[in-house]
């Protein structure tokens, strides 16, 4: 784990940088890249940043880290708030195809709300995340895999229901604490004094994963934190 701590604005440029920098390595050996992002004003600054950087996004697929049981269109739909503040951009510019993009659709006609499907989505393109960007909740969270509850005690190999979030609205899908640890690489952002209890616990050797769940960051061998808080 490689902690990088200081402003905000040159942290997000530097998690810009090197997302940037792991996808044009990994497509030299890879034809695909598969990237797992959140939605949410914490990772805003971050994909400001990579709109400024030349990169291969025709060669980029990209995953939600979790999503709430809304439509595609809600405010609350983390895809939404992901496809304003950068996906947009990309497709206008005919960087990144539709194809590309892979939101959580939710139906309520089914079941599963549709989670069998997004798993055999994800399945399709090799069943792991290349880099997947997280932001800590100021519980130690992420995505929505919450501490000493039964969503980070999951040991499912895909993304898993939740239907008793502590957090609002009760119901979403995650990617399970397996799939996070199957990334190849994983950057995790501290932003905001509200994260600075979260960040302790994160740094904390005597805290459990199911406590802090963020610290299942530690676990993956190329693996980085942007922190800002003091």
């Amino acid at each position: 784990m490689e902690m990088l701590i200081g402003e905000r604005n040159n942290l997000e440029r530097d998690a810009a940088k090197e997302i940037a920098n792991t996808i044009e390595e990994l497509l030299r050996v890879k034809s695909e890249v598969v990237v797992g992002i959140v939605g949410g004003s914490s990772v805003a600054g971050v994909f400001s940043n990579l709109l400024d950087i030349e990169v291969e996004w025709a060669n980029v697929h990209f995953f939600m880290a979790d999503e709430r049981l809304v439509p595609l269109d809600s405010d609350e739909s983390n895809f939404k708030l992901a496809k304003k503040t950068f996906l947009n951009q990309l497709l206008e510019e005919g960087q990144l195809s539709e194809d590309n993009l892979h939101p959580f659709r939710y139906d309520s006609d089914k079941d599963d709300y549709g989670l069998e499907g997004y798993n055999g989505e994800f399945e399709s393109l090799g069943a792991k995340f290349d880099i997947f960007l997280l932001s800590s909740g100021e519980d130690g969270h992420i995505a929505s895999l919450f501490s000493n509850h039964q969503s980070i005690k999951d040991q499912s190999n895909l993304y898993i229901l939740v239907e008793d979030s502590p957090k609002l609205p009760p119901k979403r899908i995650s990617a399970s604490r397996k799939q996070i640890l199957g990334a190849k690489k994983a950057i995790i952002l501290f932003f905001g004094e509200s994260k600075a209890q979260a960040y302790n616990s994160f740094i904390s050797e005597g805290v459990s994963i199911e406590d802090c769940p963020a610290r299942l960051l530690f676990k993956i061998k190329d693996s980085l934190a942007f922190v800002d808080v003091k």
